[in-house]
C-alpha cells in the first residue's frame, strides 16, 4: 500500500485510534508528534510499546498496530532520547579503539617489512603510499573459514570443511575472506579517498605538496573503521599475529590464528556501528548477525547458560530449547556489541562504561513507570520488552567483566 502524506491532525487521530493516550485539552503530546519527523520516532521507536495481537481490545483493528495501555508520544520520546545519549556512550569508545587500531596496525607493519627498522633499503622507501600500497606486501590468499554451532548451542571455527556430525545443530557455515577483491577495492578507494581529502583538507594537501607522498601512519587518519577493517584483514599473517599480541588478545588455549579471525570480525561489528552512531540512527534494538566463538577471550563465559553449555559440548546434547532461544537473542543483541567494546577497556575503563549503560536505563525504567502498577502486580511491561530487544534482560552487569 503506498503512504501518502497526512496531516498532523491525521497523524494524531490515527495514533488515538491505535490506542496512544494524547489528550485533545493539553498540548504536550501533541507537540511530542509535532516536534519530530514522524516516521523516525513513532514508527521507530515503536516496538516495546506494542501490544500483542492477541490482547487487542474489541474495537481494534487486528490489521494495525496497537498501543499497550498507558502509552502517549512521551514514552516514545523517552526511548528516542535514551538511544542518542547510548549512541554517544558507545560512540566516544569506539572512536578510542579506532584510534588505537590505526596506531597498532601502522606499527606492526613497519615493524615486521622493516626488521624493527633493521632493513635500511626499505625503510629508505617504505613511509611512500606509492611503496606500502603494493600488492607483495599483503597476504592476498583466498581465506574460507567455517562456523560451527552445536546442538549444545557452543560455537566454534574451523579453517578446513567438516562434515556433519551428530553434535551439530545445522551445517558448517562457510565464510569467505576474498583478499585479492578485498586488496583492489581498497586501494582503488584509497587512491580516491587521497584526491577527495586533497581537495578538501588542508593538512592533507599541504603535506603531499611539501613532501609529494602520504605515510600509513598519516593516510590511516583519512581511512574509515570500515576501511582500518579491510586493511588488517590483508596484512601478512604474522603482522596479524603481532596486531593479536600488542592488542593482549592472545590466548594460551585458543589457536592464533582463530583469534586473528575473531579480532576481525570484532573490528566488523565495531565499523558497522560506528558508522550508525555517527549517523545518528537507531541503535539500541540492532542485531548483530557476525559470529563470535565462543573460546575467544571468553566470550561465552560472558552469557547466562555458560557452565550448561559447555558442559554438554562436543556431545549430541541440546541446551533447551527456552534457553538455546534466549541466548541466541543475547549473542544477537547490543550486549555483543557491548563485549567488543569491553576488549580495549582497562578494568576501571570498563567499569566506567558498564555504570554510564546502567544509569541510562535507570533513568529511562522512571521515565516509564507509569506503566507499573503494584495492585496489579503489573510489570513495566514496554521497559522489559525493550531489555529483550538489547539482549540485556539478564545480569549482564555481574556477567560483563575482565
Amino acid at each position: 500500500m503506498e503512504k501518502e502524506y497526512t496531516t498532523l491532525r491525521n497523524r494524531l487521530d490515527k495514533l488515538r485510534d491505535r490506542g496512544m493516550i494524547i489528550p485533545t485539552n493539553k498540548s504536550k503530546e501533541r507537540n511530542v508528534v509535532k516536534k519530530y519527523n514522524y516516521y523516525n520516532l513513532i514508527n521507530g521507536y515503536k516496538e516495546p510499546f506494542l501490544e500483542a495481537r492477541g490482547n487487542y481490545p474489541p474495537h481494534a483493528n487486528v490489521k494495525e498496530d496497537y498501543f499497550i495501555v498507558g502509552t502517549s508520544p512521551s514514552h516514545l520520546e523517552a526511548l528516542m532520547k535514551f538511544d542518542e545519549r547510548i549512541r554517544n556512550i558507545f560512540l566516544q569508545r569506539i572512536l578510542k579503539i579506532e584510534e588505537k587500531l590505526k596506531d597498532v596496525i601502522v606499527q606492526s607493519f613497519y615493524e615486521y617489512h622493516t626488521n624493527n627498522g633493521k632493513k635500511k633499503s626499505v625503510l629508505h622507501v617504505l613511509h611512500r603510499e606509492s611503496e606500502y600500497l603494493k600488492r607483495a606486501y599483503y597476504n592476498l590468499n583466498e581465506k574460507k573459514t567455517f562456523q560451527i554451532l552445536e546442538k549444545s548451542q557452543y560455537r566454534y571455527t574451523v579453517f578446513s570443511n567438516v562434515k556433519s556430525d551428530s553434535t551439530m545443530k545445522n551445517k558448517p557455515k562457510t565464510y569467505i575472506i576474498k583478499k585479492s577483491e578485498t586488496y583492489d577495492k581498497l586501494i582503488a578507494r584509497i587512491y580516491g579517498d587521497i584526491g577527495r581529502q586533497r581537495r578538501k583538507s588542508k593538512y592533507i594537501s599541504s603535506y603531499l605538496d611539501k613532501h609529494t607522498y602520504l605515510p600509513m601512519w598519516v593516510l590511516t587518519n583519512i581511512l574509515t573503521f570500515g576501511q582500518i577493517s579491510k586493511l588488517y584483514d590483508i596484512q601478512k599473517e604474522d603482522i596479524q599475529n603481532k596486531i593479536i599480541s600488542k592488542l593482549k588478545l592472545e590466548e594460551s588455549n585458543v589457536d592464533i590464528d582463530i583469534s586473528v579471525v575473531n579480532l576481525s570480525r570484532v573490528m566488523n561489528i565495531l565499523a558497522i556501528f560506528r558508522n550508525l552512531c555517527a549517523h545518528n540512527e537507531r541503535m539500541y534494538c540492532e542485531k548483530i548477525s557476525i559470529p563470535i566463538d565462543d573460546d575467544f577471550m571468553k566470550y561465552l563465559d560472558k552469557f547466562p547458560y555458560a557452565q550448561e553449555v559447555n558442559n554438554k559440548k562436543g556431545t549430541n546434547r541440546h541446551l533447551v530449547n527456552t534457553k538455546a532461544h534466549k541466548l541466541k537473542e543475547y549473542r544477537e543483541g547490543l550486549y555483543t556489541l557491548m563485549f567488543c567494546v569491553s576488549l580495549f577497556l582497562k578494568e576501571r575503563e570498563l567499569k566506567s562504561f558498564k555504570s554510564e549503560i546502567r544509569s541510562e536505563l535507570k533513568e529511562l525504567k522512571i521515565k516509564l513507570s507509569s506503566f507499573e502498577s503494584a495492585k496489579n502486580k503489573y510489570t513495566n511491561k514496554p521497559y522489559e520488552n525493550i531489555l529483550k530487544l538489547m539482549g540485556l534482560n539478564f545480569d549482564w552487569y555481574s556477567l560483563l567483566k575482565k
